[in-house]
C-alpha cells in the first residue's frame, strides 16, 4: 500500500513595504515626543534643583548665624555679572568683604534678580537668625521662573510661578509698567501671593509684598491669587498709598462691585483696581470701558502672565 504523504504549507502573513514604513515612523514619532519629553522635565528639574540648593546654602548660613559661630553673623552674597555665570558665595559678619565659599549657578539657569550687574547680599543675625530679607529669582527652560524669598523673621521659601509683561492704566498717572526692568514681578501657579513690583514713570515703584520692600515685620501686606484666577489684598505706592484689588478688601462690593482676576485661558489680567489717591486702575482694554466694556480699538492695552 502506498502512503500519500501531503506536504502542507504553512502560509505566514507578511508585511508590505508600505506598513512597514507606517510602523517605522509611528515608532519615531514616539521616540522623539518621548525624548523631548525627558527633555524638558530634566530642564525642569534642574531650575527646581538649583532653587532648593540655594534655599539650603541660606539655610545653612542661617544656621551658623544662631550657632553664633565663630562669634558672628552669617549670610549669602548673590552676584549677577555682566559676563559669566552668576554666583553666590557664603561670607562671615553683618556685610560681605570676601567668600567662605562660593557656589555658580549650573549652565542654563540665570538670575533674574539681582539683574544684571548687580549684587544682594542676605545676612542673618547671630542667635537669633533673623535678617534684612531679600529677593532672589532665578529663571531656567521655557523662561519658567523660581523665587526665593527671604522675610525679615528668618523665613526662607521658594515660590512658583512666571513672570509678567504689559501695561496697566491710570488716568492720573499714565501707564504702569508690569514687566519693568528690575520689578521682578512673579506670579504663583496656583493659589498664593504675588511678589515683585511694577512701575510708572510718573508714579514710581508699587509693591506688590511686604518682601519686595522687606518691611514685613512692621507693616504685612500682600497681593493673593486663588485657586480661580481671583486677586485680593493690598499693594503700596510710596507716593500714592495703599491700593486694593478687590472689593472685599474694604467691605464696598454692595456700592462698587470691583476686582482684578487673571483669565486661565489667555492668562490676561482683567478688571480694575481702587486707589483712593489714584482711583481706578485698569488692567486690560478688553474690560476698559465704562462698565467693563472692550474700549482695544481706542487702545490695545493689557496686562499678562507670561
Amino acid at each position: 500500500m502506498i502512503e500519500l504523504k501531503l506536504k502542507i504549507k504553512r502560509f505566514y502573513p507578511a508585511f508590505t513595504l508600505l506598513e512597514l514604513l507606517i510602523v517605522v515612523g509611528i515608532t519615531g514619532i514616539l521616540a522623539t515626543v518621548g525624548i523631548s519629553t525627558y527633555y524638558s522635565h530634566q530642564k525642569l528639574k534642574l531650575l527646581d534643583s538649583t532653587a532648593q540648593e540655594i534655599v539650603s546654602y541660606l539655610r545653612y548660613a542661617q544656621q551658623k548665624a544662631i550657632a553664633q559661630e565663630e562669634n558672628s553673623a552669617w549670610g549669602v552674597h548673590f552676584e549677577n555679572p555682566t559676563s559669566g555665570r552668576g554666583f553666590y558665595s557664603l561670607y562671615k559678619g553683618e556685610s560681605y568683604s570676601s567668600p567662605v565659599d562660593t557656589k555658580y549657578l549650573p549652565a542654563g539657569i540665570d538670575f533674574v534678580s539681582p539683574d544684571e550687574g548687580q549684587t544682594l547680599d542676605i545676612p542673618f543675625y547671630k542667635l537669633v537668625g533673623n535678617s534684612s530679607g531679600g529677593t532672589i529669582t532665578i529663571i531656567g527652560y521655557q523662561n519658567q521662573v523660581r523665587t526665593i524669598t527671604v522675610q525679615s523673621q528668618g523665613l526662607v521659601m521658594i515660590n512658583t510661578g512666571n513672570t509678567t509683561t504689559g501695561y496697566a492704566w491710570n488716568s492720573r498717572i499714565g501707564w504702569i509698567n508690569w514687566g519693568a526692568t528690575g520689578g521682578n514681578i512673579v506670579v504663583p501657579e496656583g493659589s498664593g501671593e504675588l511678589s515683585g513690583m511694577a512701575y510708572s514713570n510718573n508714579g514710581g515703584w508699587i509693591s506688590l509684598s511686604c518682601v519686595s520692600t522687606n518691611s514685613c515685620s512692621s507693616v504685612d501686606y500682600k497681593v493673593t491669587k486663588d485657586a480661580d484666577g481671583n486677586l485680593s489684598g493690598w499693594a503700596w505706592s510710596e507716593k500714592f498709598g495703599w491700593i486694593s484689588f478687590n472689593c472685599s478688601n474694604d467691605d464696598s462690593c454692595a456700592s462698587s462691585n470691583y476686582k482684578v482676576t487673571i483669565n486661565s485661558s489667555t492668562n490676561e489680567f482683567e478688571g480694575y483696581a481702587w486707589s483712593e489717591n489714584l482711583g481706578w486702575i485698569s488692567f486690560n482694554c478688553n474690560t476698559g470701558g465704562p462698565s467693563q466694556t472692550n474700549i482695544c480699538d481706542q487702545s490695545n492695552y493689557k496686562v499678562r502672565k507670561l
